[in-house]
């Protein structure tokens, strides 16, 4: 019961960072990326892959279900398919046109995932809890900032009409 408490406790954390990351970014100017069609099915691809894992890493942690989880982990870090479906030339094109910030926050997600996978080998809640967190926290910093048609909800707040 304890841990069902504390995945409780770690989604209103998860909330409130989340919230704290949106006002954060929204100072920040947007950009969107401008990938050529095969790139853009590509990422969108990943994209699907990776809303599979991010979703199955709540249950694992709640569970205990520590090889889930290590797996899980280890597929996000090590990319689900752009890595292994790019060609070269795909992967200069990728490289030219994804902005330096993008690839920053790229880079630190993969990387938290393998952390969240080390944290499950060594079967450490409270440590996985938390690195799923920040992970969670990495998607809605990047969709801020460059996937705003996709996910409305981080774009700017507009005041609605007032009725009674």
């Amino acid at each position: 019961m304890n841990r069902v408490l504390a995945v409780c406790a770690m989604l209103v954390g998860m909330a409130i960072m989340l919230t704290s990351a949106r006002a954060q970014d929204s100072a920040r100017q947007r950009e969107s990326l401008a990938l050529p069609p095969d790139l853009m099915v590509l990422l969108q691809a990943e994209m699907r892959e990776i809303t599979t894992g991010v979703q199955t890493i709540p249950v694992a942690i709640a569970a205990a279900d520590w090889d889930t989880l290590r797996e899980t982990g280890e597929s996000i870090r090590s990319s689900y398919i752009m890595a292994k479906a790019l060609t070269e030339e795909q992967a200069a094109a990728l490289d030219l046109a994804l902005p330096e910030r993008f690839k920053q926050l790229d880079a630190d997600f993969h990387a938290r995932a393998g952390k969240l996978a080390r944290a499950a080998e060594a079967r450490d809640f409270e440590l996985a809890s938390y690195h799923y967190s920040r992970l969670v926290e990495s998607c809605a910093q990047c969709h801020s900032l460059y996937a705003q048609t996709r996910f409305p909800g981080f774009g700017p707040v507009t005041e609605h009409a007032h009725h009674h």
